[in-house]
């Protein structure tokens, strides 16, 4: 929590606070991850997370199969083929960041209207 969370946390009561509590200040990267698996485009993620996963262990193989060929065509063939798989599988992990940042948006979107509605309720 920075300075102006302690602020507000020591100007709410205790029910208030526990409410706050509830919905959390920060996430860690682990439950920020966690929290790609939820709601209307999770199974998306997951499905783009699996093909991740595909598309880097099939560029992983073409990158040993060109390292142990001696053929200069086929080293560049299998070569091309690992580039292109490794870097497909770098393109869908930088897809996930926009579903981070919506999250976290989100996330403190609705820490602001808590915030503003129990203001609301104390005056």
């Amino acid at each position: 929590m920075d300075k102006l969370d302690k602020m507000i946390s020591e100007t709410l009561d205790d029910e208030d606070r526990e409410i706050l509590d509830r919905i959390g200040w920060e996430q860690s990267s682990t439950e920020m991850a966690s929290d790609l698996f939820r709601g209307k485009v999770g199974l998306l993620n997951l499905l783009l997370i699996a093909g991740m996963i595909v598309f880097f262990a099939f560029g992983l193989y073409a990158a040993w199969k060109a390292f142990a060929l001696t053929e200069v065509v086929d080293v560049v063939r299998w070569g091309l083929i690992a580039i292109f798989f490794l870097l497909v599988s770098v393109i869908a992990k930088v897809g996930l960041l926009p579903s981070f940042q919506a999250n976290r948006t989100l996330r403190a979107l609705k820490r602001l209207e808590m915030q503003v509605a129990l203001l609301a309720a104390k005056r």
